[in-house]
């Protein structure tokens, strides 16, 4: 049994964390991700990298830690199983895969179906770098070739299928001589292997099934949270909880104990150690007092208390979703703010956070939700930590940026049947035709070009509007594709170039169309410039709902005035982000900041959004009085006299020119 300390201390402190919206901002995974951080500027500051750039060196490091953490968490999963067989003695998946008589093919198989692939036991991270001192690039290219082959013909397929593609193990690159390259693979892998990756209940990839739900309910003597297990499918959490194993006197039904362990079976002790669960040391006493707080609430209502146990669950699965998957995601924040080249894979995560917020606005969960040119899929998965999202789909053209997202989807444990992250042009081979989506969040490209072809007007994304935007602006075309996708009563955020709301000829008439003939803009937000990574743009938010009444008006929001300028870039704080929020949800008109305008003010404008039409931001400066200017200038030029003649006084007196009357 594992320390209390260890376990139960970090578990119902971050559940307070995440419960308070004061803590909401603690980066639960600094601590990794600036581990990892340091590790690869270390390693890129170093002459052991070979020839790599830093686009190039990103595409190793990050691939190199998706395979670390593949081969964690395949071992991890494999030797519990093992252990769980009572038909041996084995005490790890490598030993029974060497025994000539152990089901191997069972084993492979039970794998690929929880996890979605496979990898030899020779092939895991610590035997390829420990391979007495013969690694060799052909090993590990081999264990990327099997994570991919594993999951052909299966249901993981697309998930895993050529997941490494980027990751060229024999680039010229890398060096000179197949020597020159091992180095430099076996320079990376030796730095990771000092990392701990934590994997454990939190943040282990497996079966929706695999896990049961903890909920809590107030204690009627203690006070305290008393744990119970439901078995609900649908759901991933915690596999072992330790504040079962520690509620006293019913705990032979929780803990399934032997008849064995029953006659030896300690109540006092169990006792004992749950005061001392009662009693952990904190590191501080605000600690102390939060968990306090929070472990001796007590419900007002029914409704209050199924509210905690609704955020009680969701904080775990918080804590189990994303927790290598936020280093990961540190990481991309970092490539993206130092980047040379333009990068657009990854949102900003204050951006990401304010759009799911958005949409997630009245709601408790969503049945699927999509985002067409999804880059690193970082706004998606910040829609679900948001909301329950059954299924997240995606799409992305760049090669290396789809190989992204999948890593990322992964890294934050989510099963592979829950996402769909595909690859190709969105507007010219859409891969999502025939589902439809309760909520849209994207970061649609600027200015990228499109075939605009003729024969897209009988596609069944464009018809309706009988006109499709220039091939030089896509916009609009993304704009149309995704309300194609929108459910009846669906929500879209995205995030798009201000001249969306104010060019003329073809994008005029579409933004008419949307607005005066389908009704489906809701809301504009302006947001400040230079928040972007790699872009100085200015930029909006656009909302959509299709399930407007046919009179609703349409908020404009003018939030660029509101940001903290760090480092490169502009960033929107907690309070900014509170205050769109909230005008969003109450509809307000808070002067010099939001206005909501009805169609006739649209039509007045000529369907021309920009927002200064809408939110008179326009401060007058306080009137100038010249009298008392002049009279100041009076007063001070006889304060410069008076000081110029005691001055020249006291030259004077030891014999010197006075220096101001030179």
């Amino acid at each position: 049994m594992s320390s209390l300390k260890d376990q139960s201390k970090n578990q119902l402190f971050m559940r307070y964390c995440l419960k308070d919206k004061s803590f909401r901002g603690i980066d639960m995974e600094s601590e990794l991700g600036n581990q990892l951080w340091h590790i690869y500027q270390d390693l890129k500051n170093s002459n052991e990298i070979g020839f790599l750039t830093d686009e190039d060196f990103q595409k190793y490091f990050l691939g190199l830690v998706s395979y670390k953490y593949l081969s964690l968490n395949i071992e991890r999963y494999l030797d519990r199983k093992v252990m769980e067989d009572s038909r041996n003695d084995f005490s790890s998946f490598e030993e029974a895969w060497h025994d000539d008589y152990y089901d191997k093919g069972g084993l492979r198989d039970d794998s690929v179906k929880e996890l979605g692939y496979f990898i030899y036991p020779e092939f895991l991270f610590r035997n390829i770098l420990h391979s007495n001192n013969n690694f060799k690039i052909g090993d590990l290219n081999f264990a990327f070739d099997q994570i991919s082959s594993s999951s052909m013909g299966t249901d993981s397929q697309e998930d895993f299928e050529n997941l490494f593609e980027s990751v060229d193990l024999y680039a010229s690159t890398l060096g000179k001589t197949q020597n020159d390259k091992n180095r430099v693979i076996l320079t990376i892998l030796n730095a990771l292997d000092s990392v701990d990756f934590d994997l454990n209940d939190y943040n282990s990839a497996t079966s929706p099934d695999f896990l049961p739900i903890l909920s809590f309910n107030p204690h009627p003597y203690q006070g305290r949270a008393k744990a119970e297990f439901h078995n609900l499918k649908e759901i991933d959490f915690m596999e072992d909880m330790v504040l079962a194993d520690y509620l006293p006197e019913k705990n032979y039904e929780k803990r399934n104990l032997s008849s064995e362990e029953k006659e030896g079976y300690d109540l006092e002790h169990e006792r004992n150690s749950y005061k001392e669960f009662s009693s952990i040391g904190f590191d501080s006493e605000n600690e102390r007092d939060s968990y306090i707080k929070y472990s001796s609430i007590g419900f007002d209502s029914e409704n209050e208390k199924d509210s905690y146990n609704e955020y009680s669950s969701r904080d775990y699965k918080f804590k189990r979703q994303y927790s290598i998957g936020d280093a990961f995601e540190f990481l991309l924040s970092k490539f993206s703010l130092y980047a040379h080249k333009t990068h657009d894979f990854y949102t900003p995560h204050e951006l990401s956070y304010l759009l799911s917020r958005l949409v997630c606005i009245g709601r408790d969960k969503f049945d699927a939700v999509y985002d067409p040119c999804c880059g690193s899929a970082s706004l998606l998965l910040e829609l679900n930590k948001q909301i329950d999202c059954d299924l997240i789909c995606g799409q992305e053209v760049d090669t290396y940026y789809y190989n992204l997202a999948r890593e990322n989807m992964i890294l934050h444990n989510l099963h592979f049947k829950k996402f769909e992250i595909k690859q190709g042009d969105s507007l010219e081979n859409p891969q999502h035709r025939g589902k439809i989506f309760d909520a849209i969040v994207s970061q649609i490209p600027y200015g990228i070009p499109w075939s605009a072809d003729k024969s897209l007007l009988y596609d069944e994304r464009f018809k309706d509007f009988k006109v499709l935007p220039p091939s030089g602006k896509s916009e609009y075309g993304f704009i149309m594709h995704m309300l194609h996708y929108l459910k009846a009563d669906g929500v879209m955020a995205i995030l798009a170039p201000l001249g969306v709301l104010f060019r003329g000829a073809k994008e005029e008439k579409i933004r008419k169309m949307i607005i005066s003939d389908f009704n489906y803009l809701d809301a504009v937000i302006g947001l400040p410039a230079n928040i972007y990574y790699s872009k100085n743009i200015p930029s909006c938010i656009m909302v959509f709902r299709k399930d407007r009444g046919y009179d609703d008006d349409i908020l404009f929001i003018d939030a660029s005035h509101d940001f903290k300028k760090v480092k490169l870039r502009n960033n929107l704080r907690t309070g900014d982000i509170d205050k769109i929020i909230e005008t969003y949800e109450n509809r307000e008109e808070i002067k010099r900041y939001s206005h909501r305008a009805d169609l006739r003010e649209i039509i007045e404008n000529d369907f021309n959004l920009n927002i200064p039409r809408y939110v008179d931001t326009f401060e007058a400066e306080d009137p100038i009085d010249l009298e008392k200017i002049y009279k100041r200038r009076l007063e001070v030029k006889r304060e410069l006299n008076e000081i110029t003649h005691e001055i020249d006084e006291l030259c004077k007196e030891i014999g010197i020119e006075n220096p101001l009357l030179k």
